[in-house]
């Protein structure tokens, strides 16, 4: 928590891969802050990403969530599938 503040200081930012392939097709920061009903305590993510581009196929989707005030990190990754 942000003492100035007393709101979460961090980002979260969302990566897409095809899974087996380093291209990054999709990547997209955002502020901790700019997550509805964020507290010091506990930020729960619930976000739409577009997908309509990405051809049938295996992904893995990447959430970066990095705390600015201990400068700690963690990345949580899961795969999902697009079918025609």
């Amino acid at each position: 928590m942000d003492e100035a503040t007393n709101k979460p200081s961090g980002t979260i930012q969302y990566e897409i891969y095809r899974t087996g392939k380093d291209e990054k097709l999709l990547d997209f920061t955002e502020d901790i802050t700019s997550v509805k009903g964020a507290s010091a305590q506990q930020v729960t993510i619930e976000k739409l990403l577009p997908l309509t581009s990405l051809e049938p196929g295996k992904y893995t989707l990447k959430v970066k969530v990095t705390d600015n005030i201990s400068k700690q990190s963690v990345m949580p990754t899961a795969t999902f599938t697009v079918t025609s």
